[in-house]
Parts: C-alpha cells; structure tokens; sequence
C-alpha cells in the first residue's frame, strides 16, 4: 500500500528529497539519509512498518512554507504520477493572513482550490483514498486566524465523504499541559511530542475510516 504526506513544513520536517519530486533540499537542510522526516510521518511510517513490514510504502511530499496554491501547482508530479493508494493533505499555515505572511489565500479562493485539487485528484485516481487533517496554527494572537480555515477544511471532507483528522484540540490540551515551547520548538513548528499526538492521531482515523481494522 503506498500512502503519500502531501503539505507544508510540518510535513516536511527537514526530509530528505528524493530525485523523482519536485523541489531543492535547502542549503540549511543537514544531509541525512532521511526521506521520511524527523516529524509526524518519521513516527507514522515506523508504527506502520512495525505493523506491517514489507507491506506499506511511505512518501513524504511536504514542502515547507508551501501554501495551498503551491501544493495544486506540483500535484501531478508529486501525487498523480505517483499513483497512490492513499493521499494525506495538511495544508493551511502559511495561507493564513497573518503578519509577516505577504502572500496570503484569502479563504473563499482557499476553499475553492481545495475542492478543485479535490475533484482533480479524484478523476484521475478513483481508487485511491483521500484523508484531510485539520489546518492548525499554534501561535497565540493569530491563533484564531485558522479557525475558518479549519472550519472550511472539515466542509470540504464531508461534501466528499473524506476521513477528517482533528487535530486542534489535542494539539491545544497539550500546550495548556506543556507549554507551547515544550511542544512546538519554534512556536510554530511540532517537536516529537506534538508529532507523536499527530501520528496517533492519523493512524487512529487511517485504521478506523480507511482500512476498517
């Protein structure tokens, strides 16, 4: 079964890139013979493959600071050509309007390029299973920037019957638990704690609505 991560940089997670996908490593990026990450799909892919060894392949398709329009622009290369038997998409961050952010999506053009990628994807691969995870921001003072966003997400999933991750109130209890710096490292960005609440997460919703275990 091949599964691919489609996002942002909290797909991303300073992977390795592979000579078949779009984008550059970064020069700031350390060479590391990781394509899987050091984030939520490196503890997603170890609990599959411990599962199920052999019977799972795994690819990391984040990019980081994409935003939605970026991930429609490089979808036939990274997803269609791919072909795979499940896609992933968790995209929302960097298209908040947000300071220090010159180059927004307003959410009415969010949402509607979102079902076009949607639609899109679902013409050219009906076989293959697509899950949404809910667009999170975990700064305080814009955090309430991603709620519609969140909000429209969780209406696409629904008009195409998609499994829907939640992602926000568990993310948020462990911050009041925690600390925000104790579990994104930058303010923004999942630490191995937060990744792990993710993967979980993912793999509770994946069992549950995709494969039905």
């Amino acid at each position: 079964m091949k599964i691919i991560f489609f996002g942002d940089s909290a797909t991303d997670a300073k992977r390795i890139r592979c000579s078949t996908e779009s984008g550059r490593i970064p020069e700031t990026y350390s060479i590391e013979p990781n394509t899987y990450g050091n984030g939520y799909v490196f503890l997603t892919a170890a609990q599959l493959f411990y599962e199920k060894p052999q019977y799972y392949q795994i690819l990391n398709r984040g990019i980081g600071g994409d935003r939605l329009p970026q991930l429609y622009a490089r979808i036939q290369l990274d997803v269609w050509n791919e072909k795979p038997d499940v896609l992933n998409i968790w995209v929302g961050g960097n298209d908040l309007p947000r300071e220090n952010n010159p180059n927004p999506t307003d959410l009415k053009r969010w949402g509607r390029l979102y079902r076009i990628m949607i639609e899109e994807t679902l013409e050219r691969l009906p076989d293959t299973k697509i899950m949404i995870c809910e667009p999170f921001w975990p700064r305080e003072g814009t955090r309430h920037l991603i709620k519609p966003y969140a909000e429209e997400a969780k209406k696409i999933a629904e008009e195409f019957n998609l499994p829907y991750v939640t992602l926000q109130e568990k993310l948020l209890k462990a911050v009041d638990v925690y600390g925000l710096e104790n579990i994104f490292y930058d303010g923004i960005h999942p630490n191995l704690v937060a990744s792990k609440i993710i993967a979980d997460e993912w793999i509770r919703v994946f069992k549950e609505q995709v494969i039905k275990e």
